[in-house]
C-alpha cells in the first residue's frame, strides 16, 4: 500500500506541483488519523492547483 501512495504522490507532484503533492499527503494523513482539520487543509491544497490550471 505505501508503494501505491508514493506512486500517486509522485504523479500528482509531476502533474500539478509541490502544493498538490503536499495536499495529497495531508489528506491521506488526515483520513488515517481521523483529523478533519488536516484532511480539510489537504483537500484545499489539492484542489487549488487544479483550479488554477483550468483558468
Amino acid at each position: 500500500m505505501p508503494l501505491i501512495t508514493l506512486a500517486i504522490e509522485q504523479f500528482v507532484q509531476w502533474r500539478y506541483g509541490f502544493t498538490a503533492a503536499l495536499g495529497v499527503t495531508l489528506l491521506s494523513i488526515g483520513l488515517k488519523t481521523e483529523n478533519g482539520t488536516c484532511a480539510g487543509i489537504g483537500g484545499v491544497l489539492l484542489i487549488a492547483p487544479v483550479l488554477q490550471a483550468g483558468s
